[in-house]
């Protein structure tokens, strides 16, 4: 709490009348000293009793997310786009609350401080205040308190108080364009009427005595044939095509440790990547330090978007090998991402993805003009190898390297053993 300027004024004013009126012994100044003072003390009152009883709620337009297994859901923003937050003032008190200003104070990263103003407020009455963040780095921020300046009666006094505590808000990697064409020859293989597509994948099936009601279109002639009874083929599920996508943020050994920028190239890749298989109708299982989600479906886009901003910098433990149709591995090194690929059947196409095909990271997460080559995924399949790098592009090695906006980068390497 902190008096005006014409807090100050009467409080000098109201001390000098008392100690007139008595050293003076003029007893009629009294009265107005002791009345300067005590208007400077009521107002300080009602400012403090007012803040007291007032109460913000906090909202926001985007969409909240949750991971397993922890459960716990953010407001889900992306870095680099405008962030539109909503405090709801009210008064809770029964007296009436003087004009006052709300100040937001964001986070680290999230943007810089906003103040909106308020109109004096009667029992029970509330007031909108909007605001507006552009966040510009990753991870868990938003507002970390906001603030309430009122004003008491006749100016005399203000008070700045906290009022809300933190407003969590999710920041994920820049939203990069990434998909696999309609014709790539990873696009898994889709039914049609019953009808089994030639494709990456097809359906298994045992055969088994028709009984009304079956569709004719699926008798098997050949069993029909020689079993001498009308037999039809009893389809399995198509197979479940899914990409596994490891994302290990530890330097090489005598290498230096990555800084914040580079994870965040990292995180964009594994993330753009990750979003072109989901709407090809891949299963991805995302394994990063400390996490192994598996995502099924476009519409958890936004929980792969959650994890590229809950994800920490360390050492990613390989799951257990159960046959991926594609691998993509974000490393901070070469050496640690060629040890990673060389865990995996030679019959997996892997991608690899390391921060030496990087020539700048300065336009990261800044701009959306990419490279064609970045984000669509090749249909074209890389070749067999030894382990090492190959010079021809494997499939989604481009939309894995999709990551960093602005940013200059060498041919795309598919890595296979």
């Amino acid at each position: 709490m902190r008096l005006s300027t014409s807090g100050i004024i009467f409080v000098l004013a109201g001390a000098a009348l008392i100690i007139a009126a008595y050293r003076f012994a003029l007893p009629g100044l009294l009265p107005a000293g002791l009345l300067l003072l005590g208007l400077v003390l009521l107002s300080a009152l009602l400012i403090l009793w007012g803040t007291r009883r007032v109460s913000i709620a906090m909202s926001t337009n985007l969409h909240e997310v949750a991971l397993s297994p922890s459960g716990d859901r953010y407001p889900l923003a992306a870095e680099g786009k405008e962030v539109e937050l909503q405090a709801s003032v009210t008064n809770i008190g029964q007296l009436a609350i003087p004009a006052a200003t709300i100040d937001f104070v964001p986070a680290e990263g999230f943007g810089d401080s906003t103040s909106g103003d308020v109109p004096a407020l009667a029992h029970g009455a509330s007031q909108t205040v909007l605001t507006s963040f552009t966040p510009n780095r990753r991870g868990v921020s938003g507002i970390e308190s906001i603030l309430i300046t009122v004003f008491g009666p006749f100016g005399l006094v203000k008070m700045k108080k906290k009022v809300h505590g933190a407003f969590p808000v999710a920041v994920s990697v820049p939203i990069l364009p990434a998909r696999i064409r309609q014709d790539s020859s990873i696009r898994p293989a889709r039914l049609d009427d019953g009808k089994v597509r030639t494709g990456h994948t097809t359906r298994d099936f045992h055969t088994r005595e028709y009984v009304p009601g079956d569709d004719l279109r699926h008798v098997h002639w050949p069993s029909t044939a020689k079993s001498g009874e009308l037999m039809v083929r009893h389809e399995a599920d198509e197979e479940t095509l899914y990409s596994l996508i490891l994302i290990d943020l530890v330097a090489d050994e005598g290498a230096e440790e990555p800084s914040d920028l580079e994870i965040e190239f990292l995180l964009a890749a594994a993330t753009a990547a990750g979003t072109a298989f989901l709407r090809a109708d891949y299963e991805v299982n995302v394994v990063a330090p400390g996490h192994q989600i598996r995502f099924k479906g476009a519409r958890e886009i936004d929980k792969l978007r959650l994890l590229s901003a809950l994800v920490r910098p360390g050492r990613v433990e390989l799951p257990s090998h159960d046959n991926p149709n594609h691998i993509v591995i974000c490393s901070v090194g070469d050496q640690r991402g060629q040890e990673l690929a060389s865990h995996f059947s030679r019959r997996v196409p892997v991608t690899l993805r390391t921060l030496s095909e990087i020539d700048d990271l300065t336009m990261l997460g800044l701009s959306e003009d990419l490279p064609e080559s970045w984000t669509t995924f090749e249909s074209k399949r890389s070749g067999s190898g030894t382990g090492r790098a190959s010079a021809e592009p494997g499939p989604g090695t481009a939309g894995a390297a999709s990551a960093a906006p602005g940013a200059a980068s060498s041919a795309p390497q598919g890595v296979r053993r």
